[in-house]
């Protein structure tokens, strides 16, 4: 993120942008996602439901274009993908402190299954041990439909959509990254540990992470020369392993041994998509999904990788979505409102998560 961007969110932390705080999550360790639930107590905000967001932008309750700043402490808790983590963690410390999200869910990714996975509930009352806890991430990376009627049935979790494939594809040779641990020792880009059908992850650290883009705005993909792979995981293990992630500076040394070992690679090359996620059908198909197996009638969409365009909103609206929940580029911007049917399309911006902690200084 660039430090113009940056300072922005501060700013709008600082001096309050108009309308609830809402803050973007995929997932979060037990102890810092209490931390911000504890926070935002001490601090006397509301933590909103989605569809208590949309009244507050569906009536005149705030009126985001026309009234002076309305001084409401209000917060939203949204989690993107539908990871196992919002079962085995979120759910549990949301029922205990009584607070409120939304999750943004991929259907196809979810399963169908009746098989019980444990949460923090079973390990505190003694049901399960953490080394199951922590594997079952590994067994089940995404939510089962079950899962997502219990915490839906609680009132304390809305389910919405991400797309129905949320497809990413590598889009240009550029390396943006490497493939490295996050909670719960699973991969932070997810979506390339699951397209390579869920290999092993010690096999997966330090892997390059190309520049990306949804599928549905990208006409070719690129290839890489997978060597890269073999030798930025064989650098990682000779340096610890997964040990090497705890070093200071891990993520320079890697580009710094990545750029020494390029002239080895061969070049890559650019094919073209096929069976590409299409846009329309997207939105559409998990609308109608959700729809079918949650009851929801308003359902919001969120942009997978944060990516737009007139073209997506306009499908959003057409389709019949009532908000499209945004990444911090646009932070200052507030809410806006897309009138191209008879209801609005609200236009939401999002926060990552880990500017709740700055709330500590206000």
């Amino acid at each position: 993120m660039r430090t113009i961007d940056k300072l922005k969110i501060l700013a709008g932390l600082a001096l309050g942008t108009k309308g609830p705080k809402i803050f973007s999550f995929h997932d979060c360790l037990p102890d810092v996602f209490s931390g911000y639930l504890e926070l935002l107590a001490y601090k006397r905000y509301s933590i909103l439901g989605g569809q208590e967001l949309l009244e507050r932008f569906s009536s005149k309750v705030l009126d985001l274009d026309k009234e002076p700043h309305v001084n409401v402490k209000e917060a939203v808790l949204t989690f993107d993908d539908g990871r196992r983590n919002c079962w085995s963690v979120i759910f549990p410390l949301l029922k205990k402190y009584r607070a409120k999200a939304i999750l943004f869910v991929i259907p196809s990714r979810i399963s169908e299954v009746d098989e019980y996975f444990p949460n923090l509930e079973d390990y505190w009352n003694g049901r399960t041990s953490w080394e199951n806890l922590y594997l079952s991430h590994r067994r089940m990376p995404y939510l089962t439909w079950k899962e997502l009627e219990i915490m839906q049935s609680s009132g304390l979790v809305e389910i919405h959509s991400h797309g129905l494939r949320h497809d990413v594809v590598r889009v240009s040779s550029g390396v943006i990254d490497f493939q490295h641990p996050g909670v719960y020792e699973m991969p932070v880009y997810f979506d390339e540990w699951f397209d390579a059908g869920l290999p092993l992850l010690d096999y997966q650290w330090g892997a390059p992470i190309y520049e990306r883009s949804w599928a549905p705005f990208a006409s070719n993909i690129y290839v890489p020369d997978r060597r890269a792979d073999t030798v930025m995981n064989e650098f990682v293990k000779n340096n610890g392993g997964f040990l090497f992630f705890k070093k200071k500076k891990w993520r320079a040394k890697l580009f710094n041994y990545y750029n020494s070992q390029k002239k080895n690679f061969g070049s890559g090359h650019f094919k073209k998509i096929e069976d590409r996620e299409d846009a329309y059908l997207s939105l559409a198909e998990s609308k109608s999904a959700i729809e079918k197996k949650m009851g929801n009638k308003d359902i919001f969409f969120s942009l997978p990788l944060y990516q737009s365009s007139p073209e997506i909103l306009k499908i959003a609206a057409d389709v019949g979505y009532r908000a499209i929940f945004t990444g911090p580029q646009s932070i200052n911007k507030g809410c806006k409102s897309l009138s191209l049917k008879a209801d609005a399309l609200f236009i939401l911006t999002r926060i990552p998560s880990f500017w709740i902690k700055f709330l500590a200084y206000l």
